[in-house]
């Protein structure tokens, strides 16, 4: 089969620009057509929870490619515009509004979106995900004092951490004893729940929100703590921050296999003809874990959309062995996180110690290496993300790290 003369790419971040992106790299010469539901072009999300929340002058969202390189790469951008369905016989996208985009190859690239908390009286309470979503969080922190943030997952964290550098009261309500351990680890899960409760905010692990009830200035939360007593929690503005799901109920009917996401192998490809899809949306075979994953981290996106795109346009099936990989600001600290860790893996402090400002923490079991987070150490980590990448031993990352078995206590 040649060349595809159109493909049509759903999602306008990084996902998508990337796969646009790897289709001219790998020398499509068709149309390329990219349709994004919000207003404007896809643009630098990670910084919306950081630097652009906790900086109180106005913001300035970053694009991710220039009015100039849509030019120079032919690239035609529909903002505004959302997918409604899926009509795979006649390879065609049916906008919401009717309007219909035909494809010779089509690229799923949606995302995810938050999922939401609702007060008592209707009022879908703000989360952290689009620029939007950043303009109403600073109106509404502007106005407020005591903010409250409902989930100390990744991006409840930051969050928490770029409000209080702000000054805010920050109050943040887990349900877990310790944040995000079941990815970090329990050792540096502690030292960021410390952090977080050393610069001032009101972390409160092993809490429930039950309901919310008032309005902006006033909410009133209610919650059970670990003994299953009820409180209520004051507070004039209220974030949510419980996690994402994905945008696929446009494919619904479809017949795309469909599982918490789109379905695809490692090259991107799904069970439908000429359709693929990369990015957060995505649930891929990963052939280094041997089964299908889900990343909602911003480099996997950018990477892994690059690949499907050069996927097409060459004609092959390469597939996606990235090792998952995502990095976080709190505080002045940045942590890095590579691989994926397992329920059970044993931990070996591999560099610096936990009191210093830098250190490295490796994940395994089984007799391999499974993941590795750090805060700092920037200079060591490709030799790590290398170790990972290859499947590396446990003994082979020991040695790596310099460490005896004895002293790993393996």
């Amino acid at each position: 089969m040649g060349q595809p003369k159109n493909v049509l790419v759903v999602g306008g971040s990084a996902a998508g620009l990337a796969a646009a992106d790897g289709l001219r790299e790998g020398g499509h010469e068709g149309l390329i057509t990219l349709l994004t539901a919000e207003k404007q072009a896809g643009y630098d999300r990670p910084t919306l929870s950081k630097a652009l929340l906790s900086g109180t002058g106005e913001p300035e969202v970053r694009a991710l490619r220039s009015p100039q390189h849509f030019a120079d790469k032919d690239l035609r951008l529909r903002t505004g515009v959302s997918a409604a369905r899926l009509d795979p016989e006649r390879r065609v996208v049916v906008a919401d509004g009717g309007e219909e985009f035909p494809y010779d190859v089509l690229v799923i690239a949606t995302g995810v979106r938050n999922r939401t908390l609702t007060t008592d009286e209707g009022e879908v309470l703000p989360t952290m995900r689009t620029s939007e979503d950043l303009a109403v969080i600073r109106d509404r922190v502007a106005a407020s004092e005591a903010i409250t943030v409902v989930g100390a997952g990744f991006i409840g964290l930051e969050v928490a951490a770029s409000l209080r550098e702000r000054g805010k009261e920050v109050t943040l309500f887990g349900a877990h004893p310790l944040p995000m351990d079941h990815i970090i680890g329990p050792e540096v899960a502690g030292i960021i729940r410390d952090e977080h409760r050393r610069h001032g905010v009101d972390l409160r692990a092993e809490t429930f929100v039950t309901g919310i009830g008032g309005e902006a200035g006033g909410y009133v939360l209610r919650y059970t703590d670990r003994e299953g007593i009820e409180h209520t929690h004051p507070s004039g503005c209220v974030i949510a921050g419980i996690g994402v799901t994905p945008n696929i109920e446009w494919l619904e009917d479809s017949g795309l296999c469909l599982d918490g996401g789109v379905v695809t192998d490692a090259a991107g490809r799904t069970n439908l003809p000429e359709v693929w899809a990369a990015g957060d949306v995505a649930y891929y075979f990963h052939p280094l874990y041997d089964e299908l994953v889900r990343v909602h981290h911003w480099t996997n996106a950018v990477e892994q959309g690059r690949v499907v795109g050069l996927n097409i346009a060459r004609g092959t099936d390469t597939a996606f062995r990235t090792v998952p990989y995502f990095w976080t600001d709190m505080f002045g600290r940045k942590y890095h996180y590579y691989g994926r860790r397992r329920g059970g893996d044993e931990s070996v402090l591999a560099v610096g110690s936990y009191a210093d400002d830098e250190f490295l923490v490796m994940f395994g079991a089984g007799g391999k290496i499974h993941a590795v987070v750090s805060r700092g150490c920037g200079r060591v980590l490709r030799g790590y993300r290398k170790l990972l990448q290859c499947g590396a031993g446990w003994d082979e990352a020991l040695a790596h790290a310099g460490i005896t078995t004895a002293r790993a206590g393996a």
